[in-house]
């Protein structure tokens, strides 16, 4: 397994983009200059300055500053108790840089950006890392190609370009991928898993025997509904396990819009969905209000009631206060492997997200941006940098090298093989019905054969795709 330091500040930004969904504020604009300055650690220091001097060529910048708009502040605030991150360092040290925050809600997000766009008052950039901006904005004027600010050719943005090249739209960029971050992993409770004689799924892993049907297996032996006991809970399962064939649901293909419904892969990964739910592995959250166990993503696997927590890295990179549920990581309970996939696929593909920007349409600081978008390139690729993350991962919350060798090689995989599901990124409508599409054959309050929930919503599905493509700007 590779253990070189890779891509590994992907937890704090999942963490910290998750965290502020729910920390909407009002509409407006706000300067985060009144925010007080956070003092970098001398080894911090020490990087960015490293960096600073290594770039040979900055770009030549008449305005320092880049408006941010966003539901949450780029910036790290008092309350946010955090240091500044490398990459806005690096901003700040080499170009004086300063990220402004234009301020939205999450449920007014798009209308308010579409009204500041028109208005001729645009901010500079804007987040994607939530998978919903592209291709909608692209289709609606509200970001532009980031071609003639990012090359590809460029040695710091080389190994970004085949994921970059999912987001095109009219034969241009519109994303700039700073990152691939897996979206999923299968996390287990080791202690668990050794008292009820079962094997480690990493043992497993390494054997090449972690599949569809070993996970399975696992699921129905483990699930006794009389004592409270369900392989599977939380919220990500069917998407993970469907994208795991190496095909989302909703996919864009030479800048069009592109169901794979019909498709044999996504048929056998929901057939083996539908066979899992008929053994009633999933905790019935019809029955419990549609919530998980106890209320609280984790719940069940430390007391042994649920045996696989499919969820995101920033369910587990965080304060052992938070990660309780999950089990002592101190002590070398917790352990997580990649999204099973089918034993007889073409390669293991890694269901996946992006940390990265787009350019607001008629920014008024585009190369601003694209300095910006260096330095979180230049904070990514240093290795010294990472171990800031990993260092706090181990220090602070107990992680163990198992768990540090395991995260590298997923996110290794994910570069290599990243499934995006787009549906999200295209319409509110598609969203929803995908959604119910992906869960049908796992639902607890009524499954339905894969075969039916094609018959019943394929004709839908065709319908919303036809109607935004055909609203293109």
């Amino acid at each position: 397994m590779n253990k070189k330091i890779k891509r590994t500040l992907a937890g704090v930004t999942a963490l910290c983009t998750s965290l502020s969904i729910a920390a909407c504020g009002k509409s407006g604009s706000s300067s985060s200059s009144s925010m007080p300055e956070k003092v970098l650690k001398e080894d911090q220091q020490q990087i960015v300055q490293r960096l600073s001097d290594s770039i040979e060529k900055p770009r030549e910048l008449e305005n320092k500053t880049i408006k941010w708009f966003s539901h949450w502040d780029i910036n790290p605030t008092e309350s946010a108790d955090k240091d500044i991150g490398v990459d806005l360092a690096l901003f700040k040290t080499k170009y004086g840089g300063k990220i402004d925050w234009v301020q939205t809600t999450w449920e007014n997000y798009f209308d308010d950006l579409a009204k500041l766009v028109m208005a001729k008052s645009s901010p500079d950039f804007i987040g994607a890392d939530d998978m919903n901006v592209f291709p909608k904005c692209a289709m609606k004027s509200m970001i532009d190609p980031i071609d003639d600010y990012i090359d590809f050719s460029d040695p710091l943005w080389a190994d970004m370009k085949t994921a970059s090249d999912k987001f095109m739209f009219g034969g241009k960029h519109y994303v700039a991928v700073v990152r691939v971050d897996p979206s999923y992993i299968w996390v287990y409770n080791k202690k668990i898993i050794e008292d009820i004689g079962m094997d480690d799924p990493a043992e497993l892993y390494e054997k090449g025997e972690w599949n569809w049907d070993t996970m399975s297996e696992m699921c129905i032996d483990f699930t006794n509904a009389e004592e409270d006991k369900y392989a599977l809970d939380g919220w990500y399962y069917e998407n993970a396990l469907l994208e795991s064939t190496g095909l989302p649901l909703i996919d864009m293909v030479d800048g069009k819009i592109v169901s794979h419904i019909n498709d044999p892969l996504l048929a056998k990964a929901e057939t083996m969905m539908y066979d899992l739910q008929k053994n009633e592995v999933v905790y019935p959250k019809d029955q419990h209000d549609w919530k998980v166990r106890g209320d609280v993503l984790g719940t069940g696997l430390a007391s042994g009631l649920t045996l696989f927590y499919p969820i995101g890295f920033w369910g587990i990179e965080n304060a052992p206060s938070s990660t309780a549920p999950y089990g002592n990581i101190a002590d070398g309970e917790v352990m997580f492997v990649p999204v099973p996939c089918d034993k007889d696929g073409d390669t293991e593909y890694i269901p996946s997200r992006v940390h990265a920007f787009c350019i607001v349409k008629n920014a008024s600081n585009p190369m601003g941006v694209a300095a910006w978008l260096d330095c979180t390139r230049y904070a990514e690729t240093d290795e010294a940098a990472h171990q800031i993350t990993l260092d706090q991962l181990q220090e602070d919350y107990g992680w163990t090298d198992e768990m540090i060798e395991m995260r590298d090689h997923i996110y290794d995989l994910a570069e290599q093989h990243p499934v995006f599901e787009f549906a999200q990124g295209v319409s509110q409508d598609i969203s929803n019905l995908t959604d119910n599409i992906i869960k049908g054959t796992m639902n607890p309050a009524g499954t339905h054969t894969w075969t039916e929930l094609v018959e019943e919503n394929s004709k839908a599905l065709d319908y919303y795709i036809e109607k935004e493509q055909n609203n293109i700007s």
